[in-house]
């Protein structure tokens, strides 16, 4: 799991990202600046000995540390590839609103929608996670920059569909 593909889709995304404008950028490396996040990635790995972990694998328990800043996505395609928003912590819901059973789609500005999913193909193409650093452009917020953990895990049926990701939010602008 990781290397090669990590690298490659975050090429992929980082790319697109420059050619859309949008103020995000994908990290391979996994340099968190946060050891919450390098708790999390030990946590994921050490479900992870022989195959994806399963969102069976990720109790409260297990996700303590990060439990409000959680979302869980599922990738559903039926003609067209849309994620619903399966659990949603409140650290998120601070900065977006609760939108847990909503489809990206129906709960992100349409302009946000290609970001969003680019950054959580690019998690199910690595197999394994990946670093993101965004700006979360809401109304109510002043440039509040998040550093994301996303991978990939197997649905309750074994399928590996489903992201994990947390969060967490800074008041800076981009650019610092």
């Amino acid at each position: 799991m990781g290397g090669a593909g990590a690298i490659e889709a975050c090429e992929k995304y980082n790319a697109r990202a420059r050619a859309e404008g949008w103020t995000s950028a994908c990290d391979p490396d996994l340099a968190f600046h946060r050891v919450e996040f390098r708790v999390l990635i030990a946590t994921w790995r050490s479900f992870a000995a022989h195959q994806l972990p399963s969102r069976k694998d990720f109790t409260p328990r297990s996700l303590k540390a990060l439990s409000r800043n959680v979302v869980i996505y599922e990738r559903v395609t039926n003609g067209t590839v849309r994620y619903r928003v399966r659990l949603m912590g409140t650290a998120f819901t601070d900065v977006i609103g609760d939108v847990s059973g909503k489809y990206l789609d129906e709960a992100v500005p349409p302009t946000d929608v290609p970001r969003w999913h680019a950054a959580l193909d690019a998690v199910l193409e690595a197999g394994t996670p990946l670093r993101f650093v965004s700006r979360a452009d809401t109304a109510d917020q002043v440039f509040p920059v998040g550093e994301y953990f996303e991978a990939p895990i197997l649905t309750d049926d074994g399928a590996p569909n489903m992201i994990l990701a947390a969060g967490l939010f800074a008041p800076r602008h981009w650019a610092d």
